[in-house]
C-alpha cells in the first residue's frame, strides 16, 4: 500500500484559487495545477477503473508547501484549447505583475498535461516551470512533436502505466532550458496520479524548488 500526503486545507481561500487576483504577491511561488480527464464534485472525481480522483487534497498539499495555487475544476468536455488561452493569459498577467518567471509553474496531470503543454507552446518562455504527469500514451502526443516548446519541463510517469516516457518530445528543441523525467515503479497504473503519493509529489515539489 501506498501512503499519501494528507495536507492543511487552505481555508481562508488565499492560498486556493480558480483565477488569478489583482492581489498578486511577487514574492510567492505561482502553481498551476490542471487535473485528468474526469468529472469533479465536491473536490473528488471517480473513475470506474482509477477509483477516486483527490483533486482537492492535491490542491491542499501544494498549497501546504507555500504555494499560490491556481486551479479550476473542468467540465468533462472542455476545449482544452480555451483552457490553454486561458493559463497562457494568467502567466502572462503574473510577469506583467513582475512575479520572476522562476517562480511560476505549471502542473498537469493526463489530459491536463496536453493544456500545459499547449501553454508553454503559446507562452515561449524558458524560465518557467512545466511539469506533466502521466501525458504520453502511445501515438496520442504525435501531434506535438515538431512543434516549438520551451521551457524548463518535468516528466513523471508510472512502468505500468500505458501512459509511458515522453522524452522523444524534447528531442533537440532550441527552447527548452532543461528536461528531466523520472519513471515510477508504483504498479498502480494510471491511478498514481490520483491522489498526492509522495513517489511523485516530493520529487516534483523538490525539482520546482531547485530549478532556476
Amino acid at each position: 500500500m501506498h501512503l499519501y500526503l494528507f495536507a492543511i486545507c487552505a481555508a481562508d481561500g488565499q492560498t486556493i484559487r480558480a483565477n488569478i487576483l489583482n492581489d498578486i504577491d511577487t514574492s510567492k511561488t505561482y502553481l498551476f495545477y490542471l487535473h485528468g480527464q474526469i468529472k469533479i464534485e465536491h473536490g473528488k472525481g471517480i473513475s470506474q477503473y482509477f477509483g477516486v480522483y483527490e483533486y482537492q487534497s492535491i490542491l491542499d498539499t501544494f498549497a501546504s508547501y507555500g504555494y499560490k495555487v491556481i486551479s479550476e475544476a473542468r467540465p468533462i468536455n472542455a476545449d482544452d484549447g480555451v483552457y490553454s488561452v486561458k493559463v497562457s493569459k494568467q502567466i502572462d498577467t503574473l510577469l506583467k505583475a513582475g512575479v520572476n518567471p522562476a517562480k511560476i509553474c505549471i502542473v498537469g496531470a493526463s489530459a491536463g498535461a496536453y493544456i500545459t503543454i499547449d501553454a508553454a507552446i503559446r507562452v515561449k518562455n524558458k524560465k518557467i516551470k512545466y511539469a506533466i504527469l502521466g501525458m504520453c500514451e502511445p501515438d496520442t502526443y504525435k501531434s506535438y512533436l515538431g512543434k516549438e516548446l520551451c521551457g524548463n519541463f518535468l516528466s513523471i510517469y508510472e512502468a505500468s502505466d500505458p501512459h509511458g516516457s515522453c522524452a522523444i518530445l524534447f528531442d533537440d528543441k532550441h527552447c527548452i532550458k532543461s528536461f528531466m523525467e523520472i519513471r515510477l515503479n508504483m504498479n498502480n497504473s494510471h491511478a498514481f496520479l490520483y491522489k498526492p503519493y509522495k513517489e511523485w509529489v516530493h520529487p516534483l515539489i523538490d525539482w520546482i524548488n531547485k530549478t532556476d
